[in-house]
């Protein structure tokens, strides 16, 4: 009887057309963003057999975030989302593609692939104040948690498949053929973008409105309000202390478990495994809004403590145990991150506080430059234990400044 409610709120967000291309871009993009981290660390650890060179790969890749993220979401309130998104859809198709070819007649270098994933992170970078604002558009409030929950499932599902596709493409046919199964795909986002319909937004900001303007209205529209300011500042913990572990993760499978890509392809997707658990259960009970901001903050936690016990394991078994456990936290985090932004913002501020958000996210480089550095100092396995542990202690510092972000 519940599971039939629970699928009867999903019901009406899978026959609205708008919200089901949205979410497949999100998913095809998600894979391929997973396919893309995993495949350019395992080449570099090959070629550098250094995680500090592996963790600056990263940091190109999610650095457009942090430098663009705000400024984007200011750009995109006076334009038509729909074409932003056909065209960042259209230039990742294009990144990919010059990845295959530079692979296939051999020029392959770090330094272009460090260019290339630059181009795709700025790419995803658009995804918060463009994709996903046009979800909140064109979802009703009421539905706006199940249908977070169904993106953090499809970001969750990516996060496991994308990996494991990755793993085996290496393995198989290499970098460059993993590149074209990446051209391929966001080939395929292009086509859904296009037949989206742009929808009407109830609040337009003003055009005669300048950009800095908009900037500061949309900084102290955060500072006003004490739970954004807390899911922003948990989301910068989070990305500077838990996601950078991904940086380092083919070294530390290398170095703790002798893996080869098939099997740190399926460590790095076990985060995924039971991100994609936390997000069906999420999906159909996601609808009582006094749990998300709690649902946040033990997500936060449960992620943190499970990176930190896993960080010293040996036993490749409990470490891929421990993983699938930290995904379930992790999709408590993204589900409510994005449900709480869009519930406590107005339409007509949705596109630059959630460009403020896509600028926390950008954060992470900073923490895979710390991340990289301790492990090339230590081990990967230490760095992550650090790490683990002193997102812990901010978030705990963090809540007992901001209570409301708990009530």
């Amino acid at each position: 009887m519940r599971c039939g409610s629970g699928f009867d709120k999903l019901s009406p967000l899978l026959r609205d057309k708008e919200f089901v291309r949205l979410w497949t871009i999100g998913g095809l993009r998600g894979a391929m963003r997973w396919l893309e981290i995993l495949v350019i660390g395992i080449y570099t650890f090959q070629v550098s057999g250094s995680p500090f060179v592996v963790a600056m790969l990263l940091v190109f890749r999610m650095l457009p975030m942090v430098l663009f993220g705000t400024i984007i979401g200011a750009i995109v309130e006076n334009m038509d989302r729909r074409r932003i998104l056909i065209c960042t859809c259209a230039v990742m198709t294009l990144s990919a593609g010059i990845g295959a070819v530079a692979a296939a007649i051999d020029i392959v270098s770090l330094p272009l692939l460090a260019a290339l994933a630059f181009i795709n992170g700025l790419g995803w970078a658009t995804d918060w104040p463009v994709r996903r604002t046009l979800v909140g558009d064109v979802v009703k409030p009421r539905r706006l948690g199940n249908a977070m929950s169904l993106e953090s499932l499809t970001n969750s599902a990516t996060r496991m498949i994308g990996p494991l596709v990755g793993g085996v493409a290496f393995q198989t046919v290499g970098l460059g053929g993993a590149y074209t199964i990446a051209a391929f795909i966001y080939g395929l986002t292009v086509v859904f973008a296009i037949k989206l319909t742009p929808p009407q937004r109830s609040s337009p900001t003003k055009s005669s409105e300048k950009l800095f303007a908009r900037l500061k209205t949309g900084l102290v529209y955060v500072g006003r309000n004490q739970v954004i300011t807390g899911v922003f500042v948990i989301t910068v913990i989070i990305n500077l202390f838990g996601f950078a572990y991904v940086a380092i993760l083919p070294a530390w499978a290398s170095e703790n478990f002798q893996a080869g890509p098939v099997f740190v392809g399926l460590l790095a997707s076990a985060e995924g495994g039971g991100a994609v658990l936390g997000s069906v259960i999420l999906a159909l009970r996601a609808n009582h809004k006094k749990y998300f901001q709690r649902l946040f903050l033990i997500g936060s936690m449960t992620f943190l403590g499970c990176l930190l016990i896993a960080s010293k394991f040996t036993l490749y078994g409990v470490a891929v145990v421990i993983l699938f456990f930290a995904g379930i936290g992790i999709a408590c985090f993204t589900v409510m991150q994005s449900t709480i932004i869009l519930n406590e913002t107005a339409p007509e501020y949705r596109s630059r506080i959630m460009g403020v958000l896509a600028a926390c996210i950008g954060a992470g480089p900073l923490g895979v430059i710390n991340i990289g550095m301790i492990a090339e100092l230590t081990s990967a396995g230490t760095a992550i234990a650090i790490s683990g542990a002193s997102g812990l202690a901010l978030i705990a510092f963090v809540t007992w400044r901001l209570q409301k972000i708990w009530c």
